[in-house]
């Protein structure tokens, strides 16, 4: 029915003294809408023409951000900075130093350690999940050598994200 369908005629039985009676019925409704034209397939498509004009508006008003953690040459992040209180490394564009200066400048320094200090809790939680499934592995197969393996495995995100909110609370 979207796509100007609507529904089929059909034959309708009708059963009379035991004997089956064939009517047919015919809708004359498609045969009227048929007489629209441009204007019915305008508002047929009008739903899909909507979304597809909010997805393009929608990319339009993201921006990507001025910093990257890892340097970027295909955005221009190839300059580096490092911030003021964590001494996060991050990568910018040529014209960075030009757009932000003063509070904005440290509005975007603490976006990099936030944003830091998220993908190191990322990183950690994927770092004891992958411990936590060799354990459990090596226990599960009775592997001793799994077992110490795993009991060895470090989580270097897990102790920079420590350090970093140690020097955190020193700051504070």
């Amino acid at each position: 029915m979207f796509f100007g369908g609507g529904f089929p005629s059909s034959n309708v039985h009708v059963y009379s003294n035991g004997r089956m009676r064939y009517t047919y019925q015919q809708r004359q409704d498609r045969r009227e809408n048929q007489g629209d034209g441009g204007l019915g397939v305008f508002v047929q498509l009008m739903p899909i023409l909507i979304l597809i004009l909010v997805s393009a508006l929608s990319q339009l008003m993201v921006s990507s951000p001025p910093y990257s953690l890892s340097p970027r040459p295909s955005v221009g992040h190839i300059h580096k900075r490092v911030t003021d209180h964590l001494n996060v490394i991050y990568y910018v564009a040529d014209t960075f130093s030009e757009e932000y200066t003063g509070s904005s400048l440290k509005t975007v320094e603490r976006n990099v350690e936030d944003d830091y200090i998220a993908n190191l809790r990322n990183n950690c939680w994927k770092e004891k999940q992958q411990k936590e499934g060799l354990l459990y592995r090596a226990r599960y197969f009775g592997d001793t050598n799994m077992y110490h393996k795993a009991q060895k495995m470090g989580t270097p995100s897990c102790n920079r994200l420590s350090e970093t909110m140690k020097s955190l609370e020193n700051f504070w």
